[in-house]
């Protein structure tokens, strides 16, 4: 039997050829070929600044070290995310103030973010969550009312838009993850944006050690070695060529879901504003069901992939309270399989999979959904 994976993404002759071609240069660590990435990369997204680092957790960290966080202040983050957005700023040694997401979406809360506000409150960290755009509008009036910075985890969310342009490039920063669970995937890498100038040259001190690129050697700012290559560049130029064709490949899964799994009652699918130019990055599902559905499909050689845990589970961010919403997602939310490069095949045998599950237990009751308009 053969398994068919919950995500897949290609890395084949065309990022070959350019890495061997990058490699024939000679062009090993970061120069040249980085700077043209950043070149195309800033262009596709309507963005003048762009900053290449390793990954998308290096990229949240530069965009906070940035922005000056560390002891003593406050960085809000969603409760629903993956880790590494708590961790980038919890390194810095920063406080990470948890909030809700909303009851019918997993995007943070902006009455949440309010209630939460302190003097301490340096950043607000919304996560754009695989593609869907959260109340970017409403978190910068907050924001702005408080005198507080926004960095866009937008790390799920590259080409993505919302009402006012690309995801990641309308706070003050925004961070992308080139990894393999991404549109464009590179082995390890990631991305921070920004349309101030003053910022940019901060992050290109912190990528460097503090130390500019060229001229005399001077200390000027804490930094680190977020330094990428040129070798990943190339792979990353190869894929940022292929942009159109991955995102028209993911909206076409997208609708096979929604059309497939439309009539079922077992589970709905979490909406995507694919209208208004939201990437559906992945195919989310939330069911009161989710294990016996993920057993009886990997019983038959499919994987799923089950939400992250909410973050108020990592004791160590000593995070308190109750948050009712992220757990209820993290509870019945789940992957199935999707990707730049998962075949179409492979989606009609999981939709007809999850069908048959259905139609053998008619009396399972119905999950609580969500607006399937939301998405049209």
């Amino acid at each position: 039997m053969q398994r068919i994976p919950w995500w897949y993404t290609e890395i084949d002759e065309a990022e070959r050829r350019s890495l061997l071609s990058t490699f024939e240069q000679k062009r090993f660590s970061q120069g040249a070929v980085t700077d043209e990435f950043e070149r195309q990369l800033a262009e596709a997204l309507e963005v003048p600044y762009v900053v290449v680092t390793t990954s998308g957790t290096a990229a949240l960290t530069m965009a906070l070290l940035a922005l000056g966080v560390g002891p003593g202040d406050e960085v809000i983050v969603p409760a629903l995310t993956w880790i590494a957005t708590a961790n980038a700023a919890a390194m810095l040694g920063a406080r990470v103030v948890l909030v809700d997401c909303l009851p019918d979406l997993p995007l943070i809360d902006p009455q949440a973010v309010r209630r939460k506000l302190t003097a301490r409150t340096k950043v607000v960290v919304p996560v754009h969550l695989n593609g869907r755009s959260c109340s970017l509008d409403e978190l910068k009036a907050i924001a702005r009312e408080a005198g507080v910075a926004i960095v866009e985890d937008a790390c799920k969310a590259l080409a993505s838009r919302g009402p006012n342009g690309y995801l990641g490039t309308l706070g003050d920063l925004g961070c992308y993850s080139l990894g393999m669970i991404s549109l464009i995937s590179i082995g390890y890498g990631g991305v921070v944006v920004t349309r101030n100038a003053r910022l940019y040259k901060k992050l290109l001190l912190i990528r460097n050690q503090g130390v500019p690129r060229t001229g005399k050697e001077w200390y000027f700012t804490l930094g680190f070695n977020f330094k990428s290559s040129d070798l990943l560049a190339g792979i990353g130029l190869a894929q940022l060529s292929r942009i159109h064709e991955k995102l028209q490949h993911i909206h076409g899964l997208y609708e096979r879901y929604t059309e497939g799994l439309a009539p079922l009652r077992s589970l709905s699918i979490i909406p995507v504003k694919t209208a208004s130019g939201e990437v559906p990055l992945c195919i989310e599902v939330r069911s009161t069901r989710r294990g016996a559905i993920m057993a009886y499909l990997e019983r038959y050689g499919v994987e799923t992939l089950k939400f992250h845990l909410p973050l108020h589970r990592a004791k160590y961010l000593a995070n308190g309270g109750d948050f009712p919403n992220a757990s209820r997602f993290a509870r019945e939310g789940f992957i199935l399989p999707c990707g730049p490069s998962q075949a179409p095949t492979n989606v009609g045998r999981c939709i007809q999979l999850v069908r048959e599950w259905e139609a053998s237990a008619p009396r399972r009751s119905r999950v609580a959904l969500v607006d399937r308009e939301a998405g049209v």
